[in-house]
């Protein structure tokens, strides 16, 4: 199910991108003009986001656990980077051929191929990449739990304490933010990280009360912060503070559902898996071949053609990319990088252990 979910967020988003911010593409003016009802519903699909980093904090301790360092970077440098390079080349081609698209210089599509051009301060060959810099450095804070040796116990402390430290940093000095783009992101990537812990573990006062306070974070970032983010891309009037706070919390509880309710989680259609893999190229390339598509097809077939011929060339690409790329470059790739990680022995590599009065299934161990 968290499958499913990953493409309900992607989907989200990519509502939210075409429906609700603003940008020049639709012949008839602002998407709110020309979609004035169903913008007022998808501009909300910024959530999307916030469900996005909640599944990454399920899944991503999920892919650390039992793993040396070398191991967890392989696995990621192979997910993400293979379809990461392909679709900068292809946006930063498309924005240099499409004669209405800002070209990229040379020079900033190699930085954007590192992923580090928002702390560079280099401009994004796509501004959807600011969700990957706040991804890494989860990356980073996950990387040093290996360091020091997961245990749960560490992880209800240090999650909490990260969370509660990043949000009154982020309230102090907003301008963090700015740079540790985490800092205001922090609660949702560790209620996903609770949830992990619950559905390992079972239940506890401790994992639960951690769980219920990054919830509570999370929803009071989102209605009193990050509502200013909406306003501040989308016209036609802001999103309700109490309706993000709460969509928020429907999506760290619909992330609980999945993983925590059994009849739930024995869901398992086949093609769950696959709109979940192909989330990650869709919310990378959906975005500037999305607005080519509509400056073709609105001013001679309509909005809503426009609208469906735009959703489906995405998906259409994000498959291609795929099945040519992701399936067919991702494990070399992660196979090489955890090679190449594991001969140098200044690299630690502790695998995470257990803490010996860790329950999993009423078993001690």
């Amino acid at each position: 199910m968290l499958d499913g979910l990953r493409f309900v967020a992607a989907f989200a988003v990519v509502l939210f991108h075409f429906t609700a911010r603003d940008h020049s593409r639709w012949a008839e003016g602002l998407p709110v003009e020309v979609f004035p009802v169903l913008s007022e519903l998808t501009r909300y699909g910024y959530v999307g986001v916030h469900l996005f980093f909640v599944i990454s904090g399920f899944v991503i301790l999920m892919s650390a656990w039992g793993r040396s360092i070398p191991d967890f970077i392989g696995s990621r440098a192979g997910r993400l980077f293979p379809v990461f390079w392909t679709a900068v080349l292809m946006t930063a081609a498309l924005r240099l051929w499409w004669p209405t698209f800002t070209p990229r210089s040379a020079s900033d599509v190699v930085v954007n191929l590192t992923m580090l051009s928002e702390p560079l301060g280099v401009p994004a060959v796509d501004g959807v990449y600011w969700t990957l810099w706040v991804e890494l450095q989860f990356y980073v804070l996950v990387g040093l739990l290996l360091a020091a040796g997961i245990t749960e116990r560490r992880l209800v402390v240090g999650s909490t304490l990260a969370s509660t430290g990043f949000t009154v940093a982020y309230l102090v000095d907003p301008s963090l933010g700015a740079t540790f783009t985490i800092v205001g992101w922090m609660p949702l990537f560790a209620a996903g990280m609770m949830l992990f812990l619950l559905h390992r573990f079972g239940l506890s006062r401790a994992r639960v009360g951690a769980l219920a306070l990054n919830v509570m974070l999370a929803a009071w970032l989102a209605g009193a912060h990050q509502t200013g983010s909406v306003d501040a891309i989308v016209s036609g009037g802001g999103v309700n503070a109490w309706a993000m706070a709460g969509l928020v919390v429907v999506a760290i509880g619909l992330v609980g559902l999945a993983v925590l309710v059994r009849p739930v989680q024995r869901v398992n259609w086949g093609f769950l898996g696959t709109l979940g893999a192909l989330t990650y190229p869709l919310y990378l390339l959906h975005e500037y071949f999305g607005w080519a598509v509509i400056e073709v097809l609105d001013v001679r077939a309509g909005r809503w053609v426009a609208l469906a011929g735009a959703l489906l060339v995405s998906v259409v690409i994000s498959v291609i990319v795929l099945h040519l790329v992701d399936r067919r470059w991702g494990r070399p790739l992660r196979r090489t990088v955890t090679g190449h990680l594991e001969a140098p022995p200044w690299l630690p590599s502790r695998a995470p252990r257990e803490m010996a009065g860790d329950v999993v299934a009423g078993v001690r161990f």
